[in-house]
């Protein structure tokens, strides 16, 4: 089997595996894991924030980070199709109780003129009170400018609202623009990024942000049962990941670019490449039976609505892996 359902089904390598083993820890709750102490330093000094907080999941990261810079009752701004809204449970409303406001667009920024219609009547003592905005970078793979994000940071300050930053895969973003990290997450208030993702590591991701919210986060995490104890041992892997994988994922990009060369010679199929993602549009209500065919003969995939399916590159996926896909899937286009 090729997966490709996501870049979240990666092994450790021998090398992780190593520094896994080899970790000095103490106990995290205590504040006492000197891996992980560092693991968050390094992280809150790569993206440009005055601390970090590392943490089992990007989900957990992102509820946290709502749920410190919110009050119950008030209102909450994110692309409907976003993970904080789509993919966490319902998370803010059920933890943080606010009011999930959702915008569509293809690029995953809202556009300046919706911001000012929302805007109008805040004051208005019927509405929910919007206090927080939430941007995903990369956003179903594409890449989100920063000067976008800096666009949208500055309409929220200006009427005091907060800005996080979903960075699951900020890494990827950093390495198709050639920027800095610190740089796609100059914007933001605080901004979630995953180790487990694109990087590889088996388990965890990180808060970022000004030390006060962190050490707000740090208790959120408590109360949600986040709190580790001898997490040295997982962390020592995303460092590892974070000091040797950042760089190579731009072989992730370029092998998905070649699988979405090839898919788009295979009809009825269309593709396209986005960093790490191809994203593949089949017949219209088929989605569904593409993946069956395509598990069938070999290749994991995940529809992503009733046209369309994500194929995700990752440290697991060779240049053969990418030539042996693409023959799978031209048969299992043969037979549907």
């Amino acid at each position: 089997m090729i997966d490709l359902r996501s870049d979240t089904v990666t092994r450790p390598t021998a090398g992780m595996r190593r520094a896994m083993a080899d970790a000095e820890v103490g106990d995290d709750v205590f504040g006492e894991d000197p891996t992980v102490r560092e693991l968050e330093e390094e992280t809150a000094a790569l993206l440009g924030k005055e601390a970090a907080l590392y943490v089992p999941s990007g989900h957990m990261s992102n509820q946290i980070a709502v749920y410190v810079a919110t009050r119950s009752g008030e209102e909450v701004w994110a692309h409907r199709r976003s993970h904080v809204v789509a993919n966490e449970q319902g998370g803010t409303s059920v933890l943080a109780r606010v009011l999930p406001r959702t915008f569509d667009s293809a690029t995953g920024v809202p556009d300046a003129d919706l911001l000012e219609e929302w805007a109008r009547g805040t004051d208005d003592v019927h509405r929910a009170r919007p206090s927080l905005v939430c941007l995903e970078n990369t956003f179903t793979g594409r890449v989100v400018p920063p000067e976008e994000q800096d666009r949208v940071a500055a309409f929220a300050r200006g009427r005091g609202m907060g800005l996080h930053l979903d960075g699951a895969r900020l890494w990827n973003a950093a390495v198709a623009l050639g920027e800095a990290p610190a740089r796609i997450a100059e914007a933001a208030d605080t901004v979630s990024v995953c180790f487990s993702k694109g990087l590889g590591a088996p388990v965890g991701s990180a808060l970022a942000g000004p030390a006060e919210a962190i050490d707000a986060a740090r208790r959120a995490r408590k109360l949600l049962g986040g709190g580790m104890r001898q997490a040295g041992i997982i962390a020592a892997g995303a460092l590892y990941a974070l000091r040797n994988h950042v760089d190579r994922l731009a072989e992730d990009h370029e092998r998905a670019r070649r699988l979405a060369e090839r898919i788009a010679q295979t009809p009825p199929l269309a593709a396209e490449a986005h960093t790490n993602m191809v994203l593949v549009t089949t017949p219209a209500g088929r989605a569904r039976d593409y993946a069956d065919l395509l598990a069938r003969e070999g290749v994991g995939c995940v529809p992503l609505g009733e046209d369309l399916l994500r194929l995700v590159v990752h440290l697991d996926v060779s240049d053969a892996d990418i030539g042996t896909a693409a023959d799978r899937i031209a048969k299992a286009a043969a037979a549907a």
